[in-house]
């Protein structure tokens, strides 16, 4: 697909992802089958990982029940972790080809009559029977991991597999260690609940817990692919890799370093990513400026904490900061100077200047529940509080106008809407005392 395509693709889907603001039980079938096809196309812009993520169990309660081949149950224990890009992510995450690779090595190598035996007791089951799959994927896992092990231990060999993916070697062995803790894998999404997870409870955290230790036995490769493959359920990821490695996971004091350090890099890829849409972003579209920056420095915070013992983590995170901050300081600066433009003209603005005011307005009130995270609170308050006073000295110097006896008095619908308009930008900028202050002057103005 070309660029052009792409860009195309993105545009297309931004249009249809609109209908996924009402409720998802109230989309057509087809309309959401047309959605989400549209969004797998396009699915490594920015921000659309998450929103299929959000789509997902409809999208699988949608799709017809199949009984899955060996390959498929191959996949299970690391399909949470599959990508469609071609070149090593260096995070922890698994370019698709690679285990179609493994798989077709593991279907040549190991022994044809256990592979004959495994595909016939699949073809016994029936398509939905998972508990029968189950049984079979736990005989399999197994199986296939001994040929992998022996693979891996030789790098050359290794080496001689991947070809010209040889890069993802790292990647090769990620995945042999996914397959050796492939039953405590399946025993953790089994008791999970769906993804994203938005949080867990302490029950929960202590299976977690309890599961990696005595499946990982202490091995640093387990630990990693365990907390990893849970790590990317998770809806607020650095959180959870600061809480569960503050745990007891069976690791030595010289392999949890290292394996909280591998971890963090998933932390890095996704505020990284946060940044990239932010900087994507169309800088007029104030208020879609101010989501994506609320959702990069949330992002900021939550690994800022999880990785604060990491020196390089901490100067890539500084820098992403001084984007944000960057960000909202030009938001605050464009949206202060539109709505004070737009005071000057007042209701009889055209309607897109309108639009564009409250707009603006809801731009800052958006930046206002995160800028003290980033030491702009004072900034955004300070915009908000100057529309607010200018707009009252215009309300106030109108309304007294109407009280004066004497001279041109002005028209009472024109006063009227005035006042409503004065009462809807106070309101806006987050004020209600003011705004019926304002309104109730008026009424007393207006008798």
């Amino acid at each position: 697909m070309s660029d052009l395509d792409k860009k195309a693709g993105v545009n297309k889907t931004v249009a249809a992802v609109l209908d996924l603001e009402r409720p998802l039980e109230f989309i057509s079938e087809e309309k959401f089958r047309e959605v989400a096809k549209l969004l797998e196309e396009v699915h490594e812009q920015p921000g659309v990982q998450q929103i299929l993520d959000h789509v997902r169990p409809r999208l699988v309660k949608l799709r017809p029940g199949r009984k899955p081949n060996l390959q498929r149950l191959f996949y299970m224990p690391l399909e949470d972790l599959l990508i469609f890009e071609t070149m090593s992510p260096d995070n922890g995450m698994l370019p698709r080809h690679l285990p179609a690779l493994v798989w077709k090595y593991i279907a040549e190598r190991g022994d044809a009559e256990t592979l004959k035996q495994f595909e016939t007791a699949l073809k016994r089951t029936g398509t939905g029977d998972r508990e029968a799959h189950k049984k079979i994927a736990h005989r399999l896992w197994p199986w296939a991991s001994a040929i992998l092990v022996n693979l891996v231990s030789n790098t050359g060999n290794a080496k001689g597999m991947l070809g010209r993916d040889v890069g993802l070697i790292e990647e090769l062995n990620q995945i042999s260690a996914l397959l050796q803790a492939a039953e405590s894998i399946d025993l953790l999404k089994e008791e999970l609940p769906p993804k994203p997870i938005r949080s867990l409870t302490d029950e929960q955290m202590g299976m977690i817990r309890r599961t990696i230790a005595d499946g990982a036995k202490g091995d640093a490769d387990q630990v990693y692919v365990m907390v990893l493959i849970v790590m990317v359920r998770m809806a607020k990821r650095a959180d959870f890799l600061e809480n569960i490695m503050g745990m007891t996971l069976g690791l030595s004091s010289a392999d949890k370093p290292v394996v909280y350090a591998r971890l963090s890099r998933l932390v890095m890829t996704e505020v990284t990513d946060r940044a990239k849409q932010l900087s994507a972003t169309d800088k007029g579209n104030l208020v879609g400026l101010a989501d994506n920056a609320r959702n990069l420095v949330n992002g900021l915070v939550a690994a800022e904490k999880a990785l604060k013992n990491d020196p390089r983590a901490r100067h890539q995170l500084s820098e992403m900061r001084k984007t944000a901050e960057k960000t909202v300081t030009q938001v605050v600066d464009n949206a202060k100077g539109t709505v004070v433009a737009a005071i000057s003209v007042g209701p009889d603005a055209p309607l897109e200047s309108l639009i564009e005011t409250e707009n603006s307005l809801l731009a800052l009130r958006k930046c206002q529940t995160f800028a003290g995270q980033i030491g702009l609170d004072k900034s955004v308050t300070g915009a908000l509080g100057s529309i607010v006073g200018e707009v009252k000295q215009k309300a106030e110097k109108l309304f007294a106008s109407v009280s004066h006896k004497g001279g041109h008095q002005p028209d009472r619908a024109e006063v009227e809407q005035e006042m409503y308009w004065a009462v809807r930008m106070t309101e806006l900028a987050g004020n209600p005392d003011d705004a019926d202050k304002i309104r109730r002057q008026g009424m007393k103005a207006l008798g």
